[in-house]
């Protein structure tokens, strides 16, 4: 077996390693009470993680810390020219933020949010190796922000995004990959606008760039230049306040096309790990997202909210997600928060990615894959 064949085989195990988030990698939302929204919080932050979906929007929320915790958990199954497999997902992931009020037009603070997931089969496959089959990729961001209001109502924010991965590939002994697991530090900007520019009507813009990433030593003979880096993506948001009503809109464009790990296609043909090697096949994604939130009382907020995406893996690329049966951009999203005091909330966010079979074309022919994700969020935020 050519080092190209072992490529094609191995590059679903790393697609497994995405299977537990909406948007590749990544989840609908950040931010406890965002998740409850369908993540829409670009133009509508609304605790210390708002640095996650633009920096910007921490010059809103006050001195406060956030802490909050998802668990996904859901069934991927994969049909591959009759050969069945399926794996039972549970994957928790934590969030964080805190924000200081230096002056009443700077606030300083951080976002820690996380990213990826994994799968085991729990048994070997003959194809790959002797030992069970187990993917896992984690990716966390470690975001300082500072913001500036140079205008009332007008906010400028600036994170530096520093990222740390890790990926881990364990039962492809035939492929000459080792049972390892390698890590990586890495870097990137976020940047962005927050401003009113109507009564009640708020305008938000944010741009993100790459997260670029140092090699993964260990997958360098797998993975296009042995990087795995998180791509750039901009976004605009709206939000209207309306009494005890705000609704909220959000546009994000998230470029996978423009990295070779996840863009070249499954027929590249290039040499494994070189820059023109098999990738994942992925294709931009124009994500749009919708919420509506309603304080019900002075004590309890509810909200809702959809999201909306094109399929980042077209079906000519389905091999690729033969093992992590993964593709479900879309989601649906419920939420509530409970004002236990002045100072301490609860919120829980409830979400379920709908379900999506992805039945293969042309070079992926006789491959169909699916499943279905359940996430709850529970998160506590205090107020100074």
């Amino acid at each position: 077996m050519n080092r190209f064949s072992r490529l094609l085989l191995a590059s679903p195990l790393l697609v497994a390693t995405t299977a537990g988030a909406s948007n590749g990698p990544q989840y609908a939302g950040y931010g406890a009470q965002a998740m409850g929204m369908g993540g829409a919080a670009i133009a509508n932050p609304t605790d210390a993680v708002a640095a996650v979906n633009n920096p910007a929007g921490m010059g809103l929320v006050g001195t406060r810390i956030d802490g909050s915790l998802t668990a996904t958990t859901g069934q991927l199954r994969s049909n591959v020219q009759g050969a069945k497999n399926s794996d039972d997902v549970l994957v928790f992931v934590p969030g964080f933020g805190a924000n200081y009020q230096y002056r009443p037009d700077i606030t300083v603070g951080v976002a820690v949010s996380g990213y990826g997931a994994g799968i085991g089969y729990g048994k070997s496959v003959p194809a790959f190796g002797s030992s069970k089959v187990k993917s896992e990729l984690a990716q966390m961001l470690v975001a300082p922000t500072a913001t500036y209001e140079f205008q009332p109502g007008h906010y400028l924010g600036l994170s530096l995004k520093l990222g740390y991965e890790t990926l881990m590939l364990h039962g492809l002994e035939n492929f000459g990959a080792s049972n390892d697991r390698d890590h990586a530090l890495g870097a990137g900007l976020g940047i962005g606008y927050l401003g009113t520019i109507a009564p009640g009507l708020r305008l938000g813009l944010t741009y993100s760039s790459p997260v670029w990433f140092q090699k993964l030593d260990a997958h360098e003979d797998i993975i296009p230049n042995g990087r795995l880096n998180m791509p750039q993506q901009a976004g605009l948001g709206l939000a209207y306040d309306s009494g005890p009503w705000t609704f909220a809109f959000d546009y994000l464009w998230i470029d996978w096309s423009s990295e070779k790990a996840l863009a070249n296609s499954l027929t590249q043909g290039g040499p494994p790990g070189a820059g023109n090697g098999t990738g994942f096949g992925w294709r931009d994604q124009q994500v749009f997202r919708f919420g509506v939130n309603y304080h019900y009382s002075e004590r309890l907020q509810l909200r809702t909210g959809v999201s909306l995406a094109n399929h980042q893996v077209p079906d000519r690329e389905a091999t690729l997600v033969s093992i992590a049966p993964c593709n479900q951009p879309k989601s649906l999203h419920l939420g509530l928060t409970y004002q236990v005091s002045d100072q301490l909330e609860v919120t829980g966010a409830y979400m379920y990615d709908l379900r999506h079979i992805t039945k293969g074309e042309g070079a992926s022919e006789g491959v169909e894959a699916g499943g279905e994700l359940h996430m709850l969020t529970v998160g506590l935020g205090y107020r100074f």
